[in-house]
């Protein structure tokens, strides 16, 4: 398995978005462990994806919210191979970019020591890739047509972390440098216009809220699809003291159809902005928020579908629906 690095469209082609499982890994979280791990199964199961796309926050190292010294531990490498063994037990391929939370200032193990951990995983096709500072996983795979043609070349980026060393320090941006090396990979599977592309990270940019504020006005120039804001007071956890280049350039550039991300768990929204598709995957933790374990609305996967003429559908795939469910359709 781990020697396919790309992949075929036929009649269809399935990706699967999980995102903020956020495993605890000690003693006082197996309870919200084991949930959200059974919670990975029984998605994996009612959609049948042939890829899996995990957006960040796998694990949730040791933090001091919202239960102190109780939410996890410091050995991240740990929690790690807990996710990881239920992720390698379904034997499809699947992928993963970092969030936030998976390697905190006080974990013992950091980017590099998990990056070389996933890229030695059978099933996982995960790659440190291109990296210019402490982010680790920037890299494509790319999806083509049955002529040879690329459907969609798949970008998965570190979205970063902290402007600092923790979480009060505010978060981070995807590097001019990054976006840099999207465009000139992009450009390498490229004949004329640069191929289209879809793009996998963790924090969303502030862009997100921005379309939600003109789409909330009644804003025609974007689409709402699905989905909803439900973080308390409109909440968008993006980048509040670092402006970023990412989606302005990816505008742009031309490439970009699509942008997924994590990060906000009670976030589901699906909008379209200058072109691009802006999604919120559904968010599968039990853990990191004060009272997320009584929470159900947010909870699930988002299915992601590939079709021959390049077109592609987003739905979600909420846990409380799996035994009937059905999904809105919404071609790009």
């Amino acid at each position: 398995m781990k020697s396919q690095n790309s992949f075929i469209v036929k009649d269809s082609f399935k990706i699967l978005q999980l995102t903020d499982i956020h495993i605890g890994g000690n003693v006082f979280t197996k309870k919200e462990d084991d949930l959200a791990l059974d919670s990975i199964k029984k998605v994996v199961e009612a959609t049948s994806p042939d890829l899996i796309s995990v957006t960040g926050d796998a694990v949730y190292p040791m933090v001091f919210y919202p239960k102190p010294f109780m939410s996890g531990t410091f050995n991240n490498l740990k929690s790690t191979k807990k996710f990881a063994k239920v992720m390698e037990s379904f034997d499809i391929p699947w992928t993963m970019v970092f969030g936030n939370h998976d390697t905190e200032i006080w974990s013992y193990y950091n980017r590099d020591k998990l990056s070389d951990y996933y890229e030695s995983l059978p099933n996982c096709l995960f790659k440190k890739g291109e990296y210019f500072n402490k982010d680790r996983g920037n890299y494509e795979i790319p999806v083509y047509n049955t002529d040879g043609s690329i459907n969609k070349l798949l970008m998965f980026l570190d979205s970063n972390s902290y402007l600092g060393k923790t979480f009060f320090s505010g978060f981070d941006v995807i590097s001019d440098q990054q976006i840099d090396w999207y465009k000139r990979t992009v450009l390498k599977y490229s004949d004329n216009d640069p191929v289209q592309s879809l793009a996998f990270f963790h924090i969303p940019p502030k862009e997100f809220r921005d379309a939600w504020e003109k789409c909330y006005r009644g804003d025609k120039t974007v689409k709402y699809h699905l989905g909803f804001v439900q973080e308390k007071d409109n909440y968008f956890g993006y980048p509040k003291t670092k402006d970023g280049n990412f989606f302005k350039e990816m505008v742009n550039f031309g490439s970009c159809k699509g942008m997924f991300c994590g990060h906000d768990h009670l976030n589901t929204l699906s909008l379209t902005y200058q072109g691009i598709r802006l999604t919120y995957g559904m968010s599968l933790d039990f853990l990191a928020y004060k009272g997320i374990k009584k929470r159900h609305g947010q909870r699930g996967g988002t299915l992601i579908t590939l079709y021959p003429d390049n077109t592609f559908t987003v739905d979600l795939v909420p846990l409380e629906d799996l035994e009937g469910v059905s999904y809105y359709k919404t071609k790009m």
